[in-house]
């Protein structure tokens, strides 16, 4: 046992995507959807979910309105609250194997703490001339211990949300970042999505666009991802970021920098 946890914490410091066995299970929280209230905005991103309302992905992008942009250079990466304090919220769904949800939990602040690894961690050294020093690698949460020990697919969203306005309404709004190849095997899958969900309506989610990020190269490239903000969307919340499923403690790690949000 003694030389698990040592072998298991060695490979959270190596940015790998497994976690102590005493971690505490992250998979307790109150389930989404279920009327108003926090535990309804991180909303269950579902296996394999569907773009609506005119979303896409691709790459490239032209230049607009800049609304959100993190590079995070100046995040403190000692800080188990760094993320968190940066306005990112992170939101699990447990699956059976049949593909039907047996619990989701969240919205909570995001962790960063290497000693028990969960959802996200600010990295360093693994940047290019365009990446800096700091970057993020986002995984699956590896904490819920219940789940992944039960054959359980966990799905780990690390995210931001807005508000979207009226001023919104008209204009594609297009979420780009740079990614490239983290410790990701098995079965485990990894991609950034938007999402939005209708507060008004207990907290439904009303569009689910991800861009694909498993099967990445070691290289640093730039992907993006767009919705068109329609009229019926106002007011409801849009949710930007990035997920990981994984199960039985296979490894689900892919890094990410550069994130920026534009509406064009």
């Amino acid at each position: 046992m003694k030389k698990t946890l040592v072998a298991i914490l060695f490979a959270a410091m190596a940015i790998y995507g497994c976690s102590s066995d005493d971690g505490g299970s992250a998979g307790t929280g109150g389930s989404a959807g279920t009327g108003g209230g926090s535990a309804g905005t991180g909303g269950s991103a579902g296996m394999g979910g569907e773009g609506g309302m005119g979303g896409s992905a691709g790459m490239g992008g032209m230049t607009g309105e800049v609304v959100y942009e993190q590079d995070f250079e100046s995040l403190d990466q000692a800080s188990t609250t760094a993320l968190g304090d940066a306005g990112f919220l992170v939101f699990g769904t447990e699956y059976n194997a049949d593909g039907s949800v047996f619990n989701a939990y969240g919205p909570f602040p995001a962790p960063n703490n290497i000693a028990a690894p969960a959802f996200c961690l600010i990295a360093d050294g693994e940047g290019g001339p365009d990446q800096g020093t700091q970057q993020v690698v986002i995984f699956s949460d590896y904490q819920n211990r219940g789940a992944m020990m039960a054959g359980r697919v966990v799905e780990a969203l690390t995210f931001q949300e807005r508000t979207i306005m009226a001023a919104d309404v008209g204009k594609p709004f297009v979420f780009s970042f740079d990614a490239k190849r983290g410790d990701i095997g098995g079965d485990s899958t990894a991609f950034a999505f938007i999402k939005t969900i209708d507060p008004a309506n207990n907290f439904d989610q009303t569009n689910f666009v991800p861009v694909d990020t498993t099967d990445l190269p070691t290289t640093w490239g730039s992907l993006d991802v767009s919705l068109e903000i329609i009229p019926e969307l106002e007011d409801q919340l849009i949710q930007f970021g990035f997920g990981a499923t994984a199960t039985n403690d296979e490894p689900s790690g892919v890094f990410y920098d550069n994130m920026l949000v534009e509406l064009q």
